[in-house]
């Protein structure tokens, strides 16, 4: 354990006011800022490794960070710490107050791709690839430094559940299957043979996961200890599934044409009785919750621009919240919405605002450079607030 100042880089207070919930960012540095529910900043990472230029007061980090992720009580962040100098990626897990860090093992060998928090907040699992292979491992946040091999193989798409297990799609060298596994490493293959389909997700205490069963490609809900599992629904093509806040019903779309084609079909699914509820057919590259509402994603004529859309679900009624071209950091998160939307989310706890990172069109930045913003933006129809450079965000819980 390492301690560090409380706060040892002197930043300015920014020109925000936020109604509720805290936010971490990453900022010009790729260096780990907090924002709390008064505005205040805190650099978490930037005084960590410093070299001094040849001016007074330069400073150059030597590492940068990725995918920084809230526990589930608020109180750390983990991320990915990267060498400039080419070393190994290593998660870190670091106090939001800024008193302590733990660093852990290096990704050997490898690229970082994902940190999930479990439910409790007393693990993380850790996706990195590997040549040609995805792993899966388990590492402590108190002990990073120690890791516990899980799963290998690609595709390899997860979710943490309650009790220490993790639900999984993973691609072996024996063929795809959806598995659970204990806290103990004890295995569940589920029924089915998963072939089109990202993550497994929960709703209320059930898994949700597409597969090959029966001779067709079925929406599938059970226990995740692998007893009673059911047919939802039929479908045809990419499914994502997306569970409400609630644990009561499920959104999900599908891609007829296949990975990299946009959703269509946005419909409501009722996990318990199986009966579905069109909300909308225009096409969508992403869409995930706020509260009781739905944030949907759409490419639009101009290059690279996304609308975020706030969409009724009850009626299909949409209101234009922002036009923005991502940051790669969140042009990445859309590409895998359904898990980064629960671990890595970019809406409050209060459903009031998003918090995006890129160039928010029809507004100007504070300065004319080329670099992707974070902005405040109020699901209300309120003015976006810039908060700094930086390439990506993400809210506490």
């Amino acid at each position: 354990m390492t301690a560090a100042p409380v706060d040892p880089v002197d930043r300015p207070e920014p020109a925000v006011a936020l109604e509720s919930g805290r936010f971490g960012y990453l900022d010009a540095q790729r260096q780990l800022v907090t924002v709390d529910a008064h505005g205040r900043r805190r650099s978490l990472t930037a005084h960590d490794s410093v070299l001094w230029g040849a001016g007074w007061g330069r400073f150059e980090p030597t590492d940068v960070h990725s995918w920084p992720t809230w526990s589930p009580d608020g109180r750390h962040l983990a991320a990915f710490r990267i060498s400039r100098d080419g070393g190994e990626a290593r998660p870190i897990v670091l106090e939001a107050s800024g008193v302590t860090s733990r660093e852990g093992v290096g990704v050997a060998g490898g690229l970082p791709i994902y940190l999930q928090w479990s439910p409790e907040g007393d693990a993380l699992a850790i996706l990195s690839q590997r040549d040609d292979e995805l792993v899966l491992e388990r590492v402590d946040p108190a002990a990073p430094e120690r890791s516990t091999p899980l799963l290998h193989g690609s595709p390899l798409f997860f979710s943490c559940l309650p009790g220490g297990r993790i639900a999984a799609f993973v691609g072996e060298r024996r063929g795809p299957s959806m598995v659970v596994l204990g806290p103990d490493g004890a295995r569940v293959d589920l029924p089915g043979t998963p072939g089109n389909f990202c993550a497994p997700v929960q709703v209320g205490d059930e898994l949700v996961y597409v597969a090959h069963h029966r001779g067709r490609v079925t929406i599938l809900v059970g226990r995740p200890y692998g007893t009673g599992t059911r047919e939802l629904e039929i479908v045809d093509g990419l499914v994502a599934l997306v569970g409400s806040p609630d644990g009561r019903s499920l959104a999900r779309a599908v891609a007829p044409d296949g990975d990299g084609s946009c959703y269509r079909d946005l419909r409501l699914v009722d996990t318990r009785s199986g009966t579905t509820r069109a909300v909308s057919d225009a096409d969508c590259v992403a869409f995930f919750w706020a509260r009781d509402q739905l944030v949907v994603a759409r490419r639009r004529p101009q290059k690279g621009t996304i609308a975020w859309m706030l969409v009724s679900p009850e009626t299909g009624e949409e209101t234009l919240v922002a036009e923005l071209v991502p940051s790669r950091d969140l042009r990445f998160w859309l590409r895998f919405f359904e898990q980064y939307a629960l671990s890595h989310p970019i809406v409050d706890p209060a459903a009031s605002r998003l918090v995006l990172s890129g160039t928010l069109v029809g507004r100007k930045a504070s300065s004319d450079d080329d670099f992707p913003r974070v902005w405040l933006v109020p699901l209300d129809g309120g003015a976006p607030e810039e908060v700094d450079v930086g390439p990506f965000a993400t809210f506490a819980p």
